[in-house]
């Protein structure tokens, strides 16, 4: 893939070894993979709890709220 040409060794090894990996290649599936390089990178080498990742997606959803007629 394309995408995992661009990364560095670690990543690329991070990627491969993930247990979605396969049907990721299977599927030749670009936006989940990048998913999971973005999640990799927020997450600080904890694979489990992407509490950076989390923390960034919830900043983000706070800026888009909008407020509704009337409140």
């Amino acid at each position: 893939m394309v995408v995992m040409s661009l990364c560095n060794s670690t990543m690329q090894d991070k990627v491969m070894n993930h247990e979605i990996y396969p049907e990721i290649k299977c599927n030749m599936n670009t936006l989940k993979i990048l998913r999971e390089i973005k999640q990799f990178m927020y997450s600080n080498g904890s694979e489990e709890l992407h509490t950076v990742y989390n923390q960034v997606l919830s900043t983000i959803n706070m800026f888009q709220m909008r407020q509704e007629m009337g409140q």
